[in-house]
């Protein structure tokens, strides 16, 4: 009566088991009864470890939470709502800590002292400009020692302007502004006043040297003097494309919009900015 007992507990337990079980015994009737019980017998013995196994792990794990049970609120729903107060936990440490460091960018931001001007290595470099490579306003040329950039070069800008045809004026106002008075990188360490690029395909080492213009792949020309990019400069203005500028004389406005429309910069406003160096620091004295 006692075997009859459990047997229907294992049942009850693992009625898929149980299933198999009868049909292995069904099938093993069919062809010896002796056979049939047999299997029986030893599904039962196989069963019995796993049901003392089950029983001890349910003791061990879920008998603190009957109570629960029995008050309608199934193991399941709970270990949904621990899940969900775990997830919500760790979702606002972690958006605790973006915020903090929002925050402390925002510090680092706002104690960032701004200079108009920055001395590295005795390099005169304006913190405003975006791109060095650029041509500078007539503005940003006051921090640049201007006039004496120009004092320095109004003899080789006339002399080039005796043999070329070019007005002195815009050679000096073109070199200002390529080269913010002298002090750009590519002025210092090219020599190069003009923002001349190198397109040959077959450069010799030390023609040119590789700078982010308009792109990382822009090219600029070295040279060994600054008297060399001033030369080279002239050769640049007697290319096809900028010979309609001859016609011009010494009308400097003209050759400031020529330049622009033949496009020898990229910049939209490189007419006005030489127009106004020009004109700030009366460049066309040098004309004469």
């Amino acid at each position: 009566m006692k075997s009859t007992s459990k047997n229907s507990k294992e049942k009850k337990a693992f009625p898929i088991i149980q299933k198999g079980m009868d049909k292995g015994c069904d099938f093993a009737n069919q062809i010896n009864p002796n056979l049939g019980e047999l299997l029986r017998q030893i599904f039962v013995i196989l069963l019995r470890p796993v049901m003392a196994l089950r029983a001890k792990m349910y003791r061990t794990f879920m008998a603190p939470f009957r109570h629960i049970e029995k008050k309608g609120l199934p193991i399941f729903r709970l270990s949904l709502i621990l899940i969900g107060i775990y997830l919500m936990y760790h979702k606002n440490v972690s958006f605790s800590f973006n915020v903090e460091d929002s925050m402390a960018m925002v510090n680092q931001v706002s104690q960032t002292k701004v200079y108009n001007l920055e001395e590295k290595e005795d390099d005169k470099i304006t913190a405003r400009t975006v791109n060095e490579y650029a041509p500078v306003d007539a503005k940003d040329l006051e921090e640049l020692s201007p006039n004496e950039y120009v004092k320095r070069y109004k003899n080789v800008a006339q002399s080039e302007m005796k043999k070329y045809g070019i007005p002195a004026s815009i050679t000096l106002a073109q070199g200002l502004i390529e080269s913010r008075g002298g002090n750009s990188k590519l002025a210092r360490k090219n020599n190069n006043h003009f923002g001349v690029k190198c397109f040959s395909k077959k450069c010799g080492k030390g023609h040119c040297t590789n700078h982010f213009d308009d792109n990382h792949k822009d090219f600029f020309r070295k040279y060994n003097s600054v008297w060399e990019s001033f030369r080279d400069h002239s050769k640049v203005l007697q290319k096809d494309r900028y010979k309609k500028l001859k016609t011009y004389g010494k009308d400097y406005k003209k050759w400031a919009k020529g330049l622009k429309k033949a496009g020898y910069a990229t910049d939209k406003k490189y007419d006005k900015k030489l127009i106004a160096v020009i004109q700030k620091y009366k460049l066309y004295e040098y004309d004469k």
